[in-house]
């Protein structure tokens, strides 16, 4: 195996030759992979059956669900999960690009717990994925 080959490998089979950032990037990519991309799959399936057009979409550093009405000709939400650098890791992020019933544009980017709170990569919860969506969802509304 070419040296480079056996480095890599050695990486991935031991934390303690991984450096910090690859500890972090591989604990973001786990909580997108079994809490944040399931959660946006399951709003995404009940979209559909609310007849709206809906699909995730992954990606190594976010998930991506996009929300249609109109037969999918009308874009209504773009709400993904993405990531912050901190101090002391890395947090998710909300990010969504909303479109309301007046046609208006607006974006909009929050954290999962308010400014200031301690927290973890692993304390988020889907159940705080699905209710920052709906935050969102709403505005769609004029809510």
């Amino acid at each position: 195996m070419e040296s480079w080959k056996q480095e890599l490998e050695d990486i991935f089979l031991s934390d303690s030759l991984a450096s910090r950032a690859e500890r972090e990037n591989a604990q973001f990519a786990k909580f997108l992979r079994e809490v944040a991309t399931p959660a946006l799959k399951q709003i995404a399936e009940e979209m559909r059956r609310l007849g709206r057009m809906a699909n995730v979409r992954e990606a190594p550093a976010s998930t991506i669900l996009t929300v249609y009405r109109n037969g999918g000709n009308v874009e209504e939400i773009c709400y993904s999960v993405t990531r912050r650098f901190v101090n002391d890791g890395i947090l998710p992020m909300a990010h969504a690009r909303v479109v309301r019933t007046n046609s208006r544009t607006t974006t909009h980017e929050e954290p999962y717990r308010p400014e200031g709170s301690v927290y973890t990569l692993e304390d988020v919860t889907a159940d705080e994925v699905i209710r920052s969506f709906l935050t969102f969802y709403r505005m769609t509304k004029g809510q």
